[in-house]
């Protein structure tokens, strides 16, 4: 033990580091390839450096040239405990297994992370579904400030639904508990809010499940509006069509410039039929047709003007130098005051922009029932539709369809409307036939008509159908009109395409021919002709 160095062990004297020698050696085999220091092989010690025996000739080794005899005994113990690996700690491996748990967590909360965020559900339930949506109000609907308004909801869901929240903006401002499920799982709710300044608000319905699962409304926006009082204001508008400019609110006032379609203006009055409007114009103040005009704000918000200054309707002054005895005929038909007066009030796009949809009303007091011929031109193809119309008088109106090729999708075109551009119908006004209006890009609008009316002993019975995009939750007012008598029924309704709605307005006074309207927004979108028999 002592002798670190020695070779002369006692047999049965255990050596630091080195193996067990067998009783007996093996016999020696022929020595294979050379084994290097730091190589896998066996190690060497003084019983295993005879194996090497420099005496043999052929071995093909020189065992000069690969060990030293001073230190050969050194180096092997030393190369025999460095070839051994290392061996592994404990601890190597409770660190292995702290950061394969600890990847496992992140991955875990990262996957619920993502699944909460899915759909915007929150609270829990993440594979509920929902559908929510605002019937009532509609989008941009100006609302009186101080006047408590109706939000009208419905929602569906995978599971019962147990609360509706109404959020003006981001206050909470009414609630609604579910205690019971409807056999159609469409859930319907009203809540209703109150808003105290001017401005524009974005309300939000919440609904929650009853597993806690939340989902969101889509936005919509109203406008509040203090009502004039005695405080005379001023709103902006919107020009949508070509227009004439005039000295005072009606055709007969001497003209006074142009206004182009997009610009903005700003509006300063209305007439106390509210289809014209007093306008701040480049000329200065003047008055424009209503139907020309898209206001930004309601038009409760300015005051009724007087004509200031009044001037006299347009007449051609009497010459008193008349160069022959025979008057030249004017240049301009003289007006018939029997005849009706087409005007131009809408172009619209519909079916995705592949249709061009024509409005024209005549504004006469007299009615209008023969052929008419409506053209179109601008950015659509040009091309003109002859109808056989029926045309009632103050208002009374006709559409038409033109096809467009290619669609328009986009903004900033025009579509150019002319109705009789030969003159083939005796009008009381010429100069009014034509409008351009910029069209919007495609999206399809209620298209309200009226079924036949039914004539009762004391009630009309009016059915209304809705033949275009759905309607959502709007107050409409259908009314009969005979003579002077008007009666009328209003109500908040929702139409989808092709529904149908029924109304029941009292019996006009008198006899005769007769017209049933509905009004929505304070425009009249259709009408209907009738006739109450004695």
């Amino acid at each position: 033990m002592s002798d670190r160095y020695g070779t002369d062990y006692p047999e049965d004297e255990p050596v630091i580091g080195a193996g067990y020698a067998p009783a007996a050696p093996p016999p020696l085999t022929p020595p294979g390839p050379p084994q290097y220091i730091g190589a896998a092989g066996i190690g060497y010690d003084g019983d295993a450096e005879a194996a090497y025996d420099d005496s043999d000739p052929d071995d093909g080794y020189d065992d000069d040239e690969y060990y030293d005899d001073e230190e050969d005994d050194s180096y092997g113990y030393y190369d025999d405990y460095e070839d051994t690996a290392p061996a592994r700690q404990p601890m190597f491996y409770v660190f292995v297994a702290l950061a394969a748990l600890a990847g496992g967590i992140v991955v875990f909360l990262l996957f619920s992370l993502v699944n909460n965020g899915d759909g915007g559900d929150a609270g829990g339930g993440g594979d509920t579904k929902f559908a929510v949506a605002i019937d009532s109000p509609v989008k941009d609907k100006r609302i009186e400030i101080g006047k408590p308004e109706e939000v009208i909801v419905q929602a569906s869901a995978t599971e019962p639904i147990s609360r509706f929240e109404l959020f003006v903006g981001d206050k909470l401002t009414d609630t609604v508990n579910v205690t019971e499920t409807p056999a159609d799982n469409r859930y319907r709710a009203v809540m209703k809010f109150t808003l105290t300044a001017r401005g524009n608000y974005e309300l939000m319905v919440k609904v929650t499940a009853s597993s806690g699962a939340t989902k969101e409304s889509s936005k919509a926006r109203v406008i509040a509006f203090e009502p004039v009082g005695e405080r005379p204001q001023t709103i902006k508008g919107k020009v949508v069509a070509d227009t004439t400019l005039r000295a005072g609110p009606g055709d007969n006032y001497p003209e006074s410039g142009t206004l182009k379609a997009g610009t903005e203006v700003t509006i300063l009055g209305k007439n106390k039929s509210i289809d014209w409007l007093l306008v701040d114009s480049a000329q200065g103040q003047r008055w424009a047709k209503r139907t020309a005009i898209d206001p930004l704000d309601s038009l409760d918000l300015v005051p009724v003007r007087d004509v200031t200054p009044t001037p006299a309707p347009t007449q051609e002054p009497t010459s008193t130098t008349i160069p022959s005895p025979s008057p030249s005929a004017s240049t301009s038909p003289t007006a018939n005051p029997n005849a009706p007066d087409f005007v131009p009030t809408n172009a619209v796009l519909i079916e995705g922009g592949a249709k061009l949809r024509v409005t024209v009303q005549n504004i006469s007091t007299n009615a209008y029932n023969g052929p008419l011929v409506i053209g179109v031109s601008g950015d659509v193809a040009g091309s003109e539709i002859a109808i056989d119309a029926k045309l009632p008088g103050n208002g009374g109106s006709a559409t038409v369809e033109f096809e467009v090729a290619p669609p328009i999708t986009t903004t900033g075109k025009k579509a150019v409307v002319s109705v009789d551009p030969k003159n083939a119908v005796k009008e009381a006004r010429e100069d009014n036939n034509g409008a351009t209006f910029v069209l919007l890009p495609p999206e399809e609008s209620p298209e309200i008509v009226i079924q036949t009316p039914t004539v009762q002993p004391s009630a009309i019975a009016i059915t209304i159908q809705n033949n275009g995009g759905d309607m959502a939750a709007t107050s409409v007012t259908v009314r009969a009109k005979l003579g002077t008598s008007v009666t009328l029924e209003e109500k908040t309704i929702a139409l989808a395409k092709g529904q149908t709605a029924s109304f029941s307005v009292a019996r006009p006074q008198g006899t005769g021919e007769a017209t049933a309207e509905v009004v929505i927004n304070g425009q009249v979108v259709a009408s209907a002709q009738f006739t109450i028999s004695p």
